[in-house]
């Protein structure tokens, strides 16, 4: 068959686009249904995110949240910290009150090694040594342990045996130290005037006695702060500071000064009633002006004395 070249050149007609049925038109419908919700989804989304970065912090609920969670872990360290640190200075406290119980029960340990080894004056040194070795321990380790507390963790009395065990153990400077805490650590009145005395002759010791002097007065004038207590105990506190100056003096060869502040104990004695208190005191008086006459450094009433050499007698 041949074909006119018309009809080889005529353009072939496309098929007709066939109508979409019902059910092919419904899920049409919905697939573009889901699609507008998706899309209808991410803009809300993008809006909340957006208006949420535009609010002040403290609006915010979840950095509001974050920062309540960080205050809180920083208030749980800060107490338990605290907690550690309250209780490390219980345990410093009473491993120092332990060692001034021990500090105390030295002195007398010695005064009671003396009266057995009386007639055995090598043992009695030997003891007296090894007291003395324990002494200087107690004291070294008391005075590390006080120095690392809170000023208010530690007592003026504390402070005061701080400084009497190293007294015993010839620490000039420890011993001035720690009788200044005691008496800047609003200290009792027995707490005070003990360290004054001790302070004062401590200042004899290191030769600077006007400024011992000083501190032997304010000792005395210590009842214009206490004025409350009764006329004994005024009377004998001062017998006692009157007698410690006199011991100073002596040591210090100022024998006529020293004698003047036995008299002055004396003149106070008399106000004394006749009983054993009243006694003690006439008998200590009586028994220091006989160590001042007879060139002895006589025994410090406000405790262990250090080394000094004796004091030749007045002529």
């Amino acid at each position: 068959m041949n074909e006119t070249p018309n009809q080889a050149l005529k353009p072939t007609t496309p098929d007709r686009v066939r109508p979409l049925t019902g059910v092919e038109q419904t899920d049409t419908n919905e697939d573009l249904e889901h699609r507008v919700e998706l899309l209808k989804r991410e803009v809300d989304a993008l809006q909340i995110a957006i208006t949420g970065s535009s609010k002040p912090w403290y609006k915010n609920v979840s950095t509001l949240l974050a920062v309540i969670a960080l205050l809180f872990s920083f208030g749980t360290t800060y107490v338990s910290n605290r907690r550690i640190a309250a209780q490390e200075i219980l345990s410093a406290r009473q491993e120092l009150r332990g060692l001034l119980q021990r500090l105390a029960a030295l002195p007398k340990e010695n005064i009671e090694i003396g009266k057995k080894y009386e007639n055995d004056a090598t043992s009695a040194a030997t003891v007296s040594s090894l007291l003395n070795q324990e002494n200087a321990l107690l004291a070294r380790n008391a005075s590390e342990i006080a120095r690392k507390l809170p000023t208010k963790s530690v007592s003026a009395t504390e402070y005061y045996a701080i400084a009497v065990g190293l007294q015993n153990s010839y620490d000039i400077t420890g011993t001035e130290e720690f009788l200044n805490y005691s008496i800047n650590a609003s200290p009792d009145f027995n707490t005070e005037i003990g360290a004054l005395r001790m302070l004062a002759s401590l200042r004899f010791i290191q030769g600077n006695s006007e400024a011992g002097r000083v501190q032997y007065q304010k000792a005395l004038n210590i009842f214009a702060k206490y004025p409350e207590y009764p006329p004994y105990t005024k009377a004998t506190a001062n017998i006692w500071t009157e007698l410690a100056w006199a011991t100073s003096e002596a040591n210090n060869n100022s024998y006529p000064t020293a004698i003047q502040h036995i008299e002055n104990a004396e003149q106070l004695s008399t106000a004394l009633p006749n009983n054993s208190g009243g006694n003690y005191f006439k008998a200590l008086i009586a028994q220091t002006r006989s160590q001042v006459a007879g060139g002895k450094p006589p025994l410090s009433p406000t405790g262990s004395q250090f080394s000094v050499p004796a004091a030749s007698p007045p002529q």
